[in-house]
């Protein structure tokens, strides 16, 4: 690992995959790592279990260091991890340098043969949008590691068919990707996705069939400067089962302007030929906090609506009701350092379809709030309920908001420059890469455990920036 910027856990939970952006080019490419996520799970100790208080690292050493890097025990070395079986990187890759995300997609239902699932990086150094195949281990009982992009035998480099928004011949109106691409959503189907740029005002569609190959669509601008971050909005189930046209919806937030824009993709698929566009819907102000601008991540939470939906089947008035059921909506805040709290409530019908945004809380957080993500935590009744999470890089925590009973639950005290967060779907662990020193700490999410909102494991050895060596 080398200044990681992103982490990802495959569906069906056997992987783990970190993206490195080579921040000070010591190498010549980035780099995405695949980790074998079920021995790591494995060599996690148990450190909230009181029968392990005798040794609680088990066959890991105490750490020397835990000013710099939280946690009581050592880390979990990748390449000679204490189980003895050998490396933990089960494949590598190369990408462009100045990677800045993953995102992992996979087709609502798993396929039939070799299911595919497709991983989505910006790179700002191609600049492109790089797409990587792999497993969809949903339902896998060989899992399989492979990272498959174009590779051949004389480079582990990721070929240019596999970088969305290079070749302008790949789209009918001959454009290529915006300079600077940063941030990346889907919608939930996967077919579209919307890219920022922090530095032209502007944001991109990517289109994915999943029978076809990722591809550049359409670049609108007119935006303020600064765009990174960006989240799809939920569709609601009403509109799936009616079966009627929607057009999918994204929020994008700007470090330059105190302001969220709603962004709506239209597939077009009534022209012939088709050729998809999006547009700016609407601008909503942000005036819950002192100044409003420099906002960077954005996450949306639909559980409400879901739990509202699952009680439905197909009856159409109550899914009618569910869809105004509303989303909460999270934005991290630099100015003054913030959580920013809001909802957007969808207004459907048979013939139109919109979104109302509505911000309503700030609540204080630390220094450089950059990322915020929605996971799980298992609570006091041994059940799993959402949270968000907001990781603030410069003051080294990630807070813990509850936002069904809008309050923040704890902090976590983590390493040097914690950044992009993952979560397990079998265990109640989360990932967190840490930029500065080059590692993923591992955090009990188990309100149960005296551990509840610490570190438990580090994964790859902690090493600082090469300027400081």
């Amino acid at each position: 690992m080398y200044y990681p910027v992103g982490v990802a856990v495959s569906p069906g939970g056997h992987t783990l995959w970190v993206v490195n952006s080579d921040f000070d080019l010591q190498y010549n490419a980035g780099t995405v790592l695949a980790l074998d996520l079920d021995r790591i799970r494995s060599m996690i100790p148990p450190l909230w279990d009181p029968a392990a208080e005798g040794y609680p690292c088990r066959n890991l050493p105490l750490n020397v260091a835990t000013v710099i890097y939280p946690g009581k025990c050592g880390a979990i070395d990748l390449k000679n991890p204490p189980d003895g079986k050998g490396s933990l990187v089960a494949s590598s890759t190369e990408i462009g340098a100045f990677a800045t995300d993953i995102m992992i997609q996979a087709p609502a239902t798993p396929t039939a043969g070799d299911p595919i699932a497709r991983l989505f990086i910006p790179v700002r150094g191609d600049p492109s949008l790089t797409f990587i195949e792999v497993q969809d281990d949903r339902q896998a009982t060989d899992i399989s590691r492979v990272l498959r992009c174009g590779q051949t035998d004389g480079s582990p480099r990721c070929s240019g068919g596999f970088r969305a928004g290079e070749d302008p011949g790949t789209n009918q109106r001959g454009a290529v990707l915006p300079p600077e691409p940063f941030g990346v959503a889907a919608t939930d189907r996967g077919d579209a996705l919307v890219v920022t740029h922090q530095t032209t005002g502007t944001l991109s569609l990517v289109t994915n069939p999943w029978a076809g190959t990722p591809t550049l669509q359409f670049v609108l601008g007119g935006f303020p400067y600064g765009a990174v971050g960006i989240a799809a909005l939920p569709t609601p189930r009403f509109v799936t089962v009616k079966g009627f046209d929607y057009q999918p919806g994204f929020l994008a937030t700007f470090r330059a302007a105190p302001e969220i824009d709603l962004v709506r993709y239209y597939d077009d698929a009534a022209a012939a030929p088709a050729r998809p566009f999006i547009t700016r819907a609407a601008t909503v102000g942000i005036t819950v906090n002192s100044s409003g601008v420099d906002s960077r991540g954005i996450a949306i939470d639909a559980t409400a609506r879901r739990d509202c939906e699952g009680g439905c089947s197909d009856d159409l008035e109550c899914l009618r009701g569910c869809a105004s059921v509303p989303a909460q909506v999270f934005i991290a805040n630099r100015s003054p350092p913030s959580l920013i709290v809001g909802e957007a409530r969808a207004n459907v019908s048979d013939t139109y379809s919109d979104d109302s945004i509505a911000l309503f809380d700030s609540v204080p957080l630390q220094f450089g709030p950059s990322r915020v993500n929605i996971g799980r935590v298992i609570d006091n009744d041994g059940k799993y309920h959402p949270r968000a999470f907001v990781s603030c890089f410069d003051s080294r925590a990630v807070y813990i908001y509850d936002g069904a009973n809008f309050r923040q639950d704890t902090s976590i005290r983590t390493g040097r420059g914690p950044h992009a967060l993952a979560f397990d779907p079998k265990e109640p662990f989360m990932y967190i890469v840490h930029f500065t020193d080059s590692y993923v700490g591992v955090v009990d999410l188990d309100r149960r455990h005296t551990t509840y909102g610490t570190i438990v494991a580090s994964v790859g050895m902690p090493r600082p920036p090469r300027e400081t060596k």
